[in-house]
């Protein structure tokens, strides 16, 4: 038993290093998707791991083994969330249902293949059910990801045209609501200060091409002042560290923007952007008059 608990305490250790430290992972829409997938399996070895630890002790026999370990796999994993908050972390109740369904797992599994659990032929299959739903929703996010992937390389040099709501996979708001309406993206521009869309993470080398075409419209009855911007990995935050680029959109104009890709490469002040590692484009309403609406059509490279 001193053992078990050794190991346990080992376990509980090597935990809260995984949540709290900071990973090497790039934030990319696969990191981000597998470092939350992450908290799933972490919570399913500790929850895993108190069964195996108080299994043998007289006090925690059948059922109260079982609530035991459910209760501290959800109750760390929820702990560790509310813990996450005051340090500026990057703490969710997203993170923290992972971190349950986890624990879940574990019960479920351990149930059963524990001859002394001794399920009844209903309760295997609910047991059973249980598993297979954890599992399905572990899963799930991950083939989102795959399925988003597979599409933006399939359809490169588009970097997107809005046939597909997977689009909004690697759109990000900036003070807006955006929605594919009609092979569009329909963007409200809600916020006052400079907002916009973000298209994160395209295909990243653009060495082959020479164009990039933006096919918008202001739907709306006041002048659009749009703003674009690029950026490479290698982006300070500044705004002299990017290409930068206004145009102004009449009331109900549809316009093709073309910009080539040599004053995108010399739109930083200091350096030449770094075309094999395009990062973001942003689509963004300067100033706080004009349209509160924008159309997106397409973006692709030429």
């Amino acid at each position: 038993m001193t053992r078990r608990l050794l190991y346990l305490l080992i376990l509980f250790v090597v935990a809260g290093l995984l949540l709290f430290l900071p990973l090497p992972i790039a934030p990319t829409y696969a990191g981000r998707t597998l470092e939350d997938a992450g908290h799933t399996p972490l919570f399913f070895l500790v929850t895993l791991s108190v069964i195996f630890a108080m299994r043998d002790h007289p006090r925690f026999a059948g059922v109260r083994l079982y609530a035991l370990a459910g209760f501290v796999g959800v109750g760390t994993g929820l702990l560790s969330e509310l813990i996450q908050k005051p340090l500026a972390r990057d703490a969710s109740w997203e993170d923290a249902a992972a971190d349950a369904v986890g624990a879940v797992l574990a019960l479920a599994l351990y149930a059963l293949f524990d001859p002394r659990t001794k399920l009844r032929g209903w309760q295997r299959l609910s047991a059973l059910a249980i598993a297979v739903s954890c599992i399905a929703i572990f899963f799930a996010p991950i083939v989102r990801m795959t399925r988003a992937y597979v599409h933006r390389n399939g359809q490169f040099p588009v970097i997107a045209d809005f046939h597909s709501r997977i689009e909004l996979y690697w759109t990000l708001s900036i003070g807006v609501n955006r929605e594919v309406v009609d092979n569009a993206l329909e963007v409200e521009l809600v916020a006052d200060v400079f907002p916009g869309v973000a298209f994160h993470e395209p295909v990243p080398d653009w060495r082959n091409y020479k164009v990039l075409v933006i096919d918008v419209e202001n739907p709306d009855v006041e002048p659009l002042n749009l703003g674009v911007r690029v950026h490479d990995r290698r982006h300070n935050r500044t705004f002299n560290d990017r290409f930068n680029r206004r145009f102004q959109l009449a009331p109900g104009e549809r316009r093709t923007l073309r910009i080539t890709l040599e004053d995108i490469r010399h739109g930083p002040r200091q350096r030449l952007m770094d075309m094999a590692h395009i990062s973001d484009i942003t689509l963004f309403r300067g100033g706080r008059a004009g349209s509160r609406h924008l159309r997106v059509y397409s973006l692709r490279l030429e």
